[in-house]
């Protein structure tokens, strides 16, 4: 149900929120059913496989320097799908495209102790660059994912973590499915998380995907 993404290339760039990282204790992740800041409804759990950035397992995100790491990955989107009766293949497909006309967005990270929050970052958009890269050479389809031209920002929604975001291009060679948007993650000493939204079939600017990510944290990230 997600967007595919395949390859990744080019730079990676830094947002900082007003008043840097700080370290306010312990927390951990949610994926809530709704979120109070717009209109989105969960779809699948909160530990969705479907999600292409991030949904890493325990050891890697060990090794990107998260003590006792716990993965969370979702998706969200303006079309509610919980009703949706799968034993009915047009009904599926009718929903599918749908949800592809609507605002969504998906997130992806995990929570733990975190003690280098910019190096772990670093650590995890690289790590998703390789992955990608990876599974772009062993897919089936003809799609590749570049980055474009960095843009700075800070984001008035974002209090307290580092922020670091991609444009990223999809290029569908064989549907002509082409989108652009910006994926934007997050990482503080106790959570971390990757946000990939669009805007029906239109992807969102730096500014607005930033925007949106600092809304994402504080509605997903909860005190221990």
């Amino acid at each position: 149900m997600a967007v595919a993404l395949a390859a990744i290339g080019g730079t990676l760039f830094w947002f900082y929120g007003p008043k840097g990282v700080k370290d306010d204790g312990p927390h951990r992740l949610t994926a809530p059913s709704t979120t109070s800041f717009a209109k989105y409804f969960r779809y699948g759990d909160e530990s969705d496989a479907d999600v292409p950035l991030g949904s890493e397992d325990r050891a890697k995100l060990v090794e990107f320097g998260i003590e006792d790491p716990q993965p969370v990955a979702a998706s969200y989107s303006e079309e509610y799908l919980d009703n949706l009766d799968t034993s009915d293949p047009d009904e599926v497909q009718d929903k599918l495209r749908s949800v592809k006309n609507h605002p969504r967005f998906t997130v992806s990270g995990a929570y733990g102790s975190i003690a280098d929050p910019e190096s772990t970052l670093i650590s995890y958009f690289a790590r998703t660059s390789d992955d990608l890269a990876v599974a772009s050479q062993k897919g089936t389809t003809h799609v590749v994912t570049q980055l474009g031209v960095a843009e700075k920002t800070e984001s008035d929604s974002l209090d307290g973590a580092v922020m670091m975001c991609a444009d990223f291009e999809v290029n569908n060679f064989e549907t002509s499915e082409d989108m652009k948007t910006t994926v934007c993650g997050w990482a503080d000493y106790s959570t971390i998380a990757l946000v990939t939204p669009y805007n029906g079939i239109f992807g969102l600017s730096t500014e607005e995907a930033a925007d949106l990510t600092g809304k994402v944290r504080g509605e997903m990230r909860v005190t221990n």
